[in-house]
């Protein structure tokens, strides 16, 4: 039988310890077979078995917690993280739960509200109504594989007491939101523009989404339109970063002029 190789961290080459360090982790975790949730060695075994200081450790460890291949419990340890869900709905006008679906994912959806609301200035500036229309809110909290990930507020651009009944006939644990506006009243969503900005969750949000207050969190925010161009839904997301990565295609835009990002100073 072949016996597997030695890692080390070695002296001789010109690339940081705690880069070495790193690399060694993750073979040595694929070498032993650890899986998602399984404790890798802790810091003083980590020194010990590879003759490196807690300081390239602690900086290997960090880099691997950042990247998510390791996640850090306080009190407990650091452990193989489990993979973060991928979505794409960012770059098309797919929602979430056709989207996680569509990759064998378990969506299940927690109905917290779902009424008629007056739109505040922040969802009529977004929906294109005056301030202090009434509009279908749906507050939900998105759970994917029996894990909570989301927790998101929708606003339907409809004062429609019908379709608030309509909405509430259906089982919206387990049905898309998108497929029932579509099939059910012929609001298609064709086209809209989606941003991305990192937050902290507190309070009620941080005990919604079973993290601890202070915690990093992705904020989404979408306007969604209908063929003709009028807005169709608004939605605010927050996903719980350690559990979520957010994929996109890009192309280059050709526009002599235009804005990729925006900066906002708080």
């Amino acid at each position: 039988m072949a016996t597997r190789p030695t890692l080390t961290v070695r002296r001789d080459l010109n690339v940081p310890y705690y880069e070495q360090l790193k690399q060694v982790i993750v073979q040595q975790i694929e070498a032993d077979g650890l899986q998602p949730g399984d404790l890798i060695p802790s810091e003083g075994e980590l020194c010990e078995r590879y003759g490196v200081s807690r300081t390239v450790v602690r900086q290997a460890v960090g880099d691997l917690v950042n990247e998510g291949l390791l996640h850090r419990m306080r009190g407990k340890g650091t452990f193989v993280a489990r993979p973060k869900i991928r979505e794409q709905f960012m770059e098309s006008t797919v929602g979430f739960f056709e989207d996680l679906t569509a990759q064998g994912h378990r969506v299940v959806s927690k109905v917290l509200s779902l009424d008629l609301v007056e739109a505040n200035s922040t969802v009529a500036q977004a929906l294109e109504v005056p301030e202090h229309t009434p509009v279908v809110e749906l507050v939900r909290l998105r759970s994917v594989n029996d894990e909570v990930v989301a927790f998101t507020r929708s606003y339907i651009s409809s004062s429609s007491a019908e379709l608030l009944d309509t909405l509430r006939a259906h089982d919206l644990t387990t049905a898309s939101l998108y497929g029932i506006l579509e099939h059910d009243w012929g609001m298609q969503i064709e086209s809209g523009h989606r941003s991305l900005e990192a937050t902290v969750a507190k309070g009620m949000l941080a005990r919604l989404l079973e993290v601890r207050s202070g915690e990093p969190v992705l904020f989404i925010e979408s306007v969604g339109r209908n063929a003709e161009g009028g807005v169709v839904e608004y939605f605010q997301a927050w996903h719980r970063a350690d559990r979520t990565r957010l994929e996109m295609n890009v192309v280059r835009d050709k526009r002599p002029t235009g804005t990729a990002f925006t900066f906002t100073h708080r």
